[in-house]
């Protein structure tokens, strides 16, 4: 119940805060918190992105569009990246895009597939049931998926709706675990927006407890500089708070 009531708290405030505010356009975002959206950044351009979450651990991605329609990139997780205990550098992942799409007057909806990491903090490794220690290390969960964005628009602004699916193939494949994920991003003023995802609603319904409820707020400074707050929220579980902070810049 605890759980539940710090869910509708933030829920809450966000949605006052999105009544009280105008709206202003904003650019595409290659990302919701931690779900992708089918958007890809320009040609001859890179993003930095530097997240923080449970006990210290970071994780680190970027990237670089080698076309308007494609990109390339490395992810890294360290964990105990900050405080007293040692370092630990996970095995680093290759993260991809390709946009198929970016939809015409009338189909509008911009489609995309890729590959990256899966989830964040606990939810994103596999569990260690193995006891030899190199294999410690090598338990971030990655994966192909699908994705398609589409617009809608309220209060005479446009909003952007996701929705995909993703199959975890790294460390193990398991496509019983193959899962959807949907999002919402809106603007709110010139510089803030407003993200609400669920992920890890398993192919075939099932686990509903397992399910993440992820409120956020963006912190947008003409998509060159972004701060991101958000909280992960799962049935009987302790909200897990992140803090990311990306860097779009050219060449």
């Amino acid at each position: 119940m605890k759980q539940f009531t710090v869910k509708a708290a933030v829920f809450s405030m966000l949605i006052l805060l999105f009544y009280k505010t105008d709206i202003y356009p904003q650019g595409k975002l290659t990302s919701v918190i931690d779900t992708p959206t089918a958007f890809t950044i320009a040609r001859g351009t890179y993003k930095i992105s530097l997240l923080e979450y449970d006990n210290g651990v970071m994780e680190f991605k970027t990237f670089l569009g080698l076309h308007d329609i494609v990109y390339l990139g490395v992810s890294l997780d360290v964990q105990s990246a900050i405080g007293r205990d040692e370092p630990q550098f996970n095995v680093p992942g290759v993260i991809a895009k390709i946009k198929f799409t970016d939809g015409h007057e009338a189909f509008p909806i911009a489609i995309a597939a890729g590959y990256d990491s899966f989830y964040t903090g606990y939810e994103g490794l596999e569990d260690d049931d193995d006891e030899d220690e190199k294999n410690d290390l090598n338990r971030v969960i990655y994966g192909p998926y699908f994705v398609f964005t589409g617009s809608i628009y309220l209060f005479d602004s446009e909003q952007y709706l996701s929705v995909g699916i993703r199959t975890p193939t790294q460390p193990d494949y398991k496509p019983d675990n193959t899962s959807y994920f949907t999002s919402l991003d809106i603007p709110l003023g010139e510089f803030f927006r407003f993200n609400f995802e669920v992920e890890r609603i398993y192919w075939d319904f099932r686990d509903g407890s397992d399910w993440l409820f992820n409120p956020g707020i963006k912190f947008n400074y003409y998509d060159q500089i972004i701060f991101t707050f958000a909280v992960m929220c799962e049935d009987d579980e302790r909200p897990n708070r992140i803090i990311r902070f990306e860097y779009h810049g050219e060449f």
